[in-house]
């Protein structure tokens, strides 16, 4: 009998405050946890009733994602798109490989016309969400990735 175990590498944690998807996300990932990312996102979000929002994305310690783990992201960066996310904020001041991060996440957002805004610190993020008319809420979004 061959037993097979799964297990997800990477973590995150998600919510979300008005109409801005919080994700803290741990790396390396693996296509498990992108696929439980995906179906917690969609449970969140997909659910909300929004149909407009923003993610602001804080990149934690080795981010990166497999080959596998990459695809399975790309669709579901274009289910997100085509269900109203509009804008996406990647925050690197946690990451161990950021500059590699943020070439691997380019190439993920390429294939779609959405705006992608990386900063180092939260802040910016949250400053720059609030100018786009985004319901930044900065006191409950700064707790969120306490």
């Amino acid at each position: 009998m061959d037993i097979r175990y799964i297990k997800q590498h990477g973590d995150f944690a998600l919510t979300m405050v008005n109409d801005i998807v919080l994700v803290n996300a741990k790396g390396p990932w693996n296509t498990e946890c992108v696929e439980n990312f995906g179906l917690t996102y969609a449970g969140t979000v997909y659910k909300s009733g929004m149909l407009r929002w923003a993610d602001i994305v804080v990149l934690d310690g080795e981010s990166l994602l497999v080959p596998e783990a990459e695809r399975a992201l790309t669709e579901r960066i274009g289910r997100a798109i085509a269900a109203g996310l509009v804008q996406v904020y990647i925050v690197t001041e946690k990451s161990r490989t950021a500059a590699t991060s943020v070439r691997q996440i380019k190439k993920l957002y390429e294939p779609y016309n959405i705006r992608v805004e990386y900063v180092t610190e939260l802040d910016m993020a949250i400053e720059l969400a609030g100018q786009a008319d985004f319901a930044a809420d900065a006191q409950q979004i700064r707790a969120f990735f306490a």
